[in-house]
């Protein structure tokens, strides 16, 4: 004889099976992260960051498109050549380009969270008021 699975068995069933799906997703889709860099004192994005980022969005098998409840973190980043307010402000300003970017390709505002870490977090270690290309950047990371 069959017994119907209760309400709470049925919905806990469902929340493990989208939580796999999520995991199945993060397993396969490549890469979950994207990196632009920047000209020194510019928060504008050039036409290489913009293709990067419209490739990024655009790939069926992307992440943007296989998670598509994930949130995506944009992360802007600086180097030192500045003083620690204005390169946090340089850096807020680059994600906040990236952001804009990201929404106008059609990805929902409501995902897309942006942060700040100035000269915090470099790629390269550089003294202070060195140029570094490497870390004028902002990360794109879906699913953080």
């Amino acid at each position: 004889m069959l017994r119907r699975a209760s309400p709470i068995v049925v919905a806990i069933c469902a929340m493990l099976a989208a939580c796999l799906d999520d995991q199945q997703a993060l397993r396969s889709a490549e890469p979950l992260y994207t990196m632009v860099f920047f000209a020194s004192d510019s928060t504008a994005l050039n036409k290489r960051a913009r293709d990067q980022i419209t490739g990024f969005v655009a790939n069926p098998m992307g992440p943007i498109k296989t998670m598509p409840k994930a949130k995506v973190c944009v992360g802007g980043h600086s180097d030192k050549t500045g003083t620690e307010p204005v390169n946090r402000e340089v850096a807020q300003r680059r994600a906040d380009a990236v952001a804009k970017y990201l929404a106008e390709l059609g990805v929902p505002q409501e995902r897309i969270v942006t942060s700040t870490l100035g000269s915090s977090k470099p790629l390269v270690v550089t003294p202070s008021g060195t140029s570094e290309i490497s870390n004028r950047r902002v990360e794109v990371v879906v699913g953080c």
